[in-house]
């Protein structure tokens, strides 16, 4: 998880202090720390959107720049619009301007993401969109979708087992030579209490589906264990996976299934997407090549404040 109790998690944490530390080396940054003079900057939207990245402006101030006072004017996964104010710093003007573009490039990138989330969220009437393992930030891509909206799947491969084409072919025997029988023996036979809270099995066919999906509820009565299983329907488009979800609750297969569609899945077709009765569609488009918000950080033109010495 990346937030419990009202505040960042160590994941999230940990994640945000790789990238910060990341960024900042790449550009060379160099505190001076308090100084005798301070200016005051402030970051202004260029477009609407939805704010994400409060969290990670603030873990990089406290952590490398805790002198430089700031003012949120908005709140993380809040909406703002062309030309409002979001973010307030006060500070020396060289510590300012060293951080100028990573904070854009921070607040930018991930409320591009939570807006174009949310755009997919609210076109959805209520059908879940969920992230997928490709992104380019990691967690804190996957923080942004959330902001939006979005469900982030798994966080780590530790937090449910997903077993694709390629695992598929890994866990083939030598007597198997079709992935029906190879899953068959698989589900029968692992132990899940290492494979997180989830297990996610990729399928490429209808028939494939079906046998996952009676195998997995075999073994769930068998053991009288409550795990649940996501079939990923993968690449099947909408009409192929509308009926794969049919075939599968006309077998009686609800209790443990949940169905994923992925692969190949564009705004386009939402419309398309909805009347198929997936549970759940993930698509990398939430998150991969999607435009930056565009916002600029500008100093007040009163220019540099002298700092009075109470002494």
């Amino acid at each position: 998880m990346l937030w419990i109790d009202d505040q960042p998690t160590a994941l999230f944490l940990e994640s945000i202090d790789r990238w910060c530390k990341t960024l900042l080396e790449d550009d060379g940054f160099k505190s001076i720390g308090p100084a005798k003079h301070t200016v005051r900057a402030r970051v202004e939207a260029k477009e609407s959107g939805t704010l994400c990245g409060v969290h990670v402006i603030n873990r990089l101030l406290d952590i490398h720049l805790p002198h430089i006072n700031r003012a949120w004017q908005a709140r993380e996964g809040g909406h703002f619009e062309t030309g409002d104010i979001l973010l307030i710093l006060d500070g020396t003007p060289r510590d300012i301007l060293s951080v100028e573009r990573i904070i854009l490039n921070f607040l930018g990138r991930l409320s591009g993401i939570a807006t174009n989330t949310e755009k997919w969220t609210n076109s959805l009437s209520g059908m879940k969109v969920a992230s997928t393992r490709k992104t380019s930030w990691g967690i804190l891509d996957k923080w942004a979708v959330h902001v939006g909206g979005g469900l982030t799947h798994r966080l780590r491969k530790g937090d449910a087992a997903m077993i694709k084409e390629n695992d598929q072919i890994a866990l083939r025997e030598e007597d198997e030579s079709l992935s029906k029988e190879t899953m068959k023996r698989w589900i029968k036979t692992t132990d899940f209490n290492w494979h997180g809270s989830f297990t996610v099995i990729e399928v490429d066919s209808i028939s494939l589906a079906l046998s996952v999906a009676k195998s997995w509820c075999n073994r769930m009565m068998e053991t009288e264990e409550n795990r649940p299983l996501v079939i990923m329907l993968d690449n099947m488009g909408p009409v192929k996976t509308k009926e794969a979800v049919m075939d599968l609750k006309s077998h009686g297969y609800n209790e443990w299934i949940y169905t994923e569609a992925s692969g190949n899945v564009t705004f386009e077709d939402i419309d398309d997407w909805k009347g198929t009765g997936v549970d759940v569609i993930s698509t990398s488009k939430l998150n991969m090549g999607v435009p930056s918000i565009d916002m600029s950080m500008l100093l007040d033109n009163e220019g540099i404040r002298k700092i009075v010495s109470e002494n």
